[in-house]
């Protein structure tokens, strides 16, 4: 029985939830206990809902769900109420009498017991109407009145009614629920990053040694030496430009017939990155080294790391500078995107990602900024402009060793692109960070408040939560997770920890990997054998009654 999910595993979940409620309502039974089957299932909904982690109960769980959430959002009327703490104490009951609570929950009792202190707070919370949200505050009414809520017209039958003035309903509640959903925006959801393994500091050196783009920066600052002479506009001189050109072996193809500085390409890009990585600076027409920036140039990682954080700025010229002369898509330049870029591609943890999908998540993200679908108004030469642009960037992370471009060549995976793209002829292009810039993205975030956790930080989790979580990583990373975790306790705990899942887990990638967190604890070959020649999927133990009962919901009782 899996007891984690995550956001996207909502068809696992569901089933989960079934099998689970089931098994808790026959359990009770066989107590003597009555439970509302759609009371057990919401408590569930509402665990993952908060972190997808059923088995994770701790006292501020209980208080939050019996306070809070059951009166917000579960339509209850008054001969409804014991049974909300009644399947709570069921929930708890069962998980620690299977000892499927996991390592990080608090003891049953204290569940228990908290269970029984917040049930005046329920009480109260469901007195006051004005703690509904909107939904359970008109399923509540339906459901005071009498009215089948599965059929349409006696719904909306009753909204006449209702407007009409002959139904009473508590008006100054309906309105402050109102006014709070009006006030209340929702808060974004931080993204759910895997763990990365970072590189040490040999391997980021000799990342940062072998990069072509570093090269070229450290010799064309160290070329403008005491100062070149710029242009008004801040070009360099087309002699100039010629002359770097040839000596940093340069735009062949453009050098002999070129007429201004914008006709090579490759020093107008070196030129606009040098400035915006702050290695030079045009002053009083010359174009001069920047004195701080120095010492940078012998310092490789610490270069490499500020010509990285300028690839944004540069996105600006990519997008419709002097450069490359494109238009932004709709008002988002490349500048702008090249967050969107970084986070869709770290997200992956390493795989390469299609640039289509970055494509589609920046149409997505102007349809929402402008509330409606406007991305398509835009041209076919405007988004030609757009992909040329978004192509000369990533050839730049490239050029820089920050990324990986490959091409999908399988017939199978084309038509997903041409389905995701929105036209016949989507770039194939794939891309996936280096190790170098999945250390310098995972620093970026940090600074930015985004919690992006390094391999390690799951070292006090609970082992089914490990193995969820790395069943979709790169198996280096989850290696090293799994270690961490077995380093992290006593082996015979571990053991013990993982020996326990491992009775309930059915997920053949989730067994192999809590497996393998087993085989570095020290157990014995005879234990391993055990656990490796069964079968996979392990039933929960049948009520002991027999067969399984069928369990209806009461329609009184349920989520809106």
């Amino acid at each position: 029985m899996r007891l984690v999910f995550g956001p996207d595993d909502l068809e696992e979940y569901s089933r989960a939830r079934d099998r689970l409620r089931l098994h808790i309502v026959a359990w009770a039974r066989r107590r003597g206990i009555e439970v509302e089957p759609s009371l057990v299932a919401a408590a569930l909904d509402h665990k993952h809902g908060v972190d997808g982690r059923l088995a994770h109960w701790t006292r501020a769980h209980v208080a939050d769900a019996l306070a809070i959430w059951f009166p917000r959002t579960v339509a209850l009327l008054e001969d409804d109420r014991d049974a909300v703490p009644a399947a709570l104490h069921a929930l708890i009951g069962f998980l620690a009498e299977n000892d499927w609570l996991d390592s990080r929950s608090a003891p049953a009792a204290e569940l228990h017991a908290q269970i029984t202190d917040s049930t005046p707070a329920l009480y109260d919370a469901l007195d006051d109407e004005r703690n509904h949200d909107l939904g359970t505050f008109w399923a509540v009414q339906m459901l005071r009145h009498g009215v089948a809520t599965a059929d349409p017209a006696a719904v909306a039958r009753f909204l006449q009614q209702v407007h009409a003035g002959e139904l009473e309903i508590d008006r100054a509640a309906l309105d402050e629920i109102v006014r709070r959903q009006e006030v209340e925006t929702a808060e974004p959801a931080q993204p759910d990053l895997p763990p990365v393994l970072p590189p040490h500091a040999a391997q980021l050196l000799a990342a940062a040694d072998s990069s072509i783009a570093l090269a070229r920066l450290r010799a064309f600052t160290r070329w403008v030496r005491a100062g070149r002479t710029v242009t008004r506009d801040g070009r360099l001189l087309l002699s100039d430009a010629r002359a770097v050109a040839d000596a940093l072996d340069l735009d062949h193809f453009s050098r002999d017939h070129a007429r201004t500085c914008d006709d090579l390409p490759e020093i107008a890009l070196l030129l606009a990155w040098a400035r915006q990585a702050r290695l030079v600076r045009v002053v009083r027409g010359r174009l001069v080294q920047v004195k701080s920036s120095a010492p940078l140039l012998s310092r490789p990682i610490e270069l490499w790391r500020r010509a990285f954080e300028a690839v944004g700025g540069i996105g600006e010229h990519f997008g419709g500078s002097n450069v490359f002369g494109a238009p932004s898509l709709f008002g988002m330049s490349l500048g702008e995107a090249f967050p969107i870029l970084l986070q869709l591609v770290y997200a992956a943890g390493g795989d390469p990602v299609p640039v289509e999908r970055f494509h589609r998540a920046v149409r997505d993200t102007v349809n929402d900024r402008m509330g409606c679908v406007v991305d398509d108004l835009a041209g076919d030469v405007e988004h030609r402009l757009w992909r040329r642009d978004v192509t000369a960037l990533l050839d730049a992370l490239e050029l820089l060793g920050a990324v990986h471009l490959s091409e999908s060549l399988d017939a199978e995976d084309h038509d997903e692109l041409i389905e995701l793209a929105g036209r016949d002829d989507p770039d194939p292009t794939l891309v996936a960070l280096t190790p170098i810039c999945m250390w310098a993205v995972q620093e970026m975030l940090t600074e930015q408040g985004v919690h992006a956790p390094l391999v390690g930080e799951l070292a006090d989790e609970d082992i089914e939560f490990v193995c969820v979580r790395m069943s979709t990583v790169r198996p280096e990373v989850a290696e090293a997770e799994l270690a961490a975790w077995v380093q992290a306790r006593p082996g015979r705990a571990a053991a013990q920890e993982i020996m326990r899942y491992l009775q309930r887990a059915e997920d053949p990638a989730h067994r192999e990997l809590a497996l393998d967190a087993l085989s570095r604890t020290g157990t014995p070959g005879r234990e391993m054998a055990r656990f490796r020649t069964r079968s996979g999927a392990v039933a929960l133990r049948a009520p002991a009654t027999g067969a399984q009962p069928r369990v209806e919901c009461d329609a009184r009782a349920r989520r809106p």
